[in-house]
């Protein structure tokens, strides 16, 4: 499976990653394996970096199937979510996805962020709440 994530217990932050070709299988077994992290999640942000994805292969059907998945982080008190892509295709690939799940499942707490610049472990706190900046898209609070 081309995705994998480690918990950061000092950063309190959910470090996904993304590689090759990704499909909507490998995005719902990913995030099934990071809600049954035993760890315990309150406060915690995902991180997903998908700067080696070749491909992001998640319609807006299959974003509908992944929000049942972030609700189960949000459960597990999660409290949002960075994502990071700087190629364009997978950018407004997981700009859906945010759209979508933000639509059906209320959103993280704290929302979703999508930034074309990668962001240090120790900086995803500061960085989730600074909120809204030049490359967000409004409607799903992502940057």
């Amino acid at each position: 499976m081309p995705a994998g994530y480690e918990y950061h217990l000092d950063y309190r932050v959910i470090d996904a990653a993304a590689w090759d070709h990704v499909s909507l299988v490998d995005m719902e077994t990913n995030l099934e394996e990071a809600s049954q992290l035993p760890n315990d999640l309150r406060g915690a942000v995902e991180y997903l970096d998908l700067s080696e994805s070749l491909s992001l292969q998640v319609s807006y059907v299959g974003a509908l199937q992944l929000a049942p998945w972030y609700e189960r982080l949000i459960d597990r008190g999660v409290r949002g979510s960075v994502i990071y892509a700087p190629n364009e295709e997978i950018y407004e690939v997981a700009s859906t996805i945010i759209a979508t799940c933000s639509m059906v499942g209320g959103g993280l707490p704290d929302g979703y962020r999508l930034s074309r610049t990668p962001i240090a472990l120790r900086n995803m706190h500061h960085y989730l709440d600074q909120g809204a900046i030049t490359n967000e898209l409004p409607s799903a609070r992502v940057a």
